[in-house]
């Protein structure tokens, strides 16, 4: 694999949330906040502004399906909503994998690097010159496998994202076993399903041995995430 980072991101550039707007309402957008938050204190040793909370409930609204960017630097912050691509969520994709440093966690403004690695690859799945799993450019990566839900750690290297955190909550919620541990290309090789989770195309798949069972299981993870995210989410799942 080809080694992919370039240049090492400016922070000074900003943090950023992308949520789902869902019916006139940003969906889970007090996780996307709590996130926001720390990075604003870890980052520049500030908290978020007043009045937050109303101007993106503002902006959301009227707005049937759509993806609200929120950017936040030093000089105050800008929301811009578009709408969003039913088709783009739930889908069927293909990654590939390319050697590079991790994300971290936060997210970001510069995205340089990761627009690089984009204009060549598609779907890159960013692993380590060791073969570690780390997360794609735009999703957290899980991997089923017998019936187990495994999705590498919060170890500072990858984002935690809130879809994330969605999915490990119903996957527990069905009672399926779930580990958060360092994943590698082998593991990789040898998985039935990926998901990839992302706070706008919710949770895509790459289907690389299924079995009945993990198609079963995934559909279901799948629905439960969908309602999870409204009316609007659900009817835009495959059927």
């Amino acid at each position: 694999m080809e080694w992919a980072r370039e240049p090492t991101p400016d922070p000074a550039r900003g943090i950023f949330e992308t949520v789902l707007v869902v019916d006139g309402k940003p969906v889970l957008w007090e996780r996307h906040r709590e996130r926001l938050a720390a990075s604003a204190t870890a980052l520049y040793g500030v908290s978020l502004p007043a009045g937050i909370d109303r101007a993106v409930a503002e902006a959301a609204r009227g707005h049937g399906l759509a993806r609200l960017r929120l950017d936040l630097g030093r000089d105050g912050h800008t929301i811009a909503v578009r709408a969003v691509d039913p088709g783009g969520m739930f889908a069927e994709v293909e990654i590939t994998p390319v050697a590079s440093e991790p994300h971290g966690p936060h997210k970001l403004s510069d995205r340089r690097w990761l627009e690089r690695i984009e204009a060549r690859v598609q779907r890159p799945l960013l692993v380590s010159g060791a073969g570690t799993l780390w997360e794609t450019s735009r999703a957290n990566v899980f991997l089923l496998r017998d019936g187990v839900l495994a999705t590498p750690p919060l170890d500072g290297a990858i984002l935690p994202g809130v879809m994330r955190g969605v999915l490990l909550a119903e996957a527990a919620a069905l009672g399926v076993e779930t580990r958060e541990q360092r994943l590698t290309l082998e593991d990789l090789g040898d998985a039935e399903i990926v998901l990839l989770t992302n706070s706008i195309r919710l949770a895509e798949r790459s289907t690389l041995r299924p079995t009945a069972a993990s198609a079963a299981l995934v559909e279901r993870l799948t629905d439960r995430l969908s309602q999870h995210c409204g009316r609007r989410a659900a009817h835009a799942r495959p059927r």
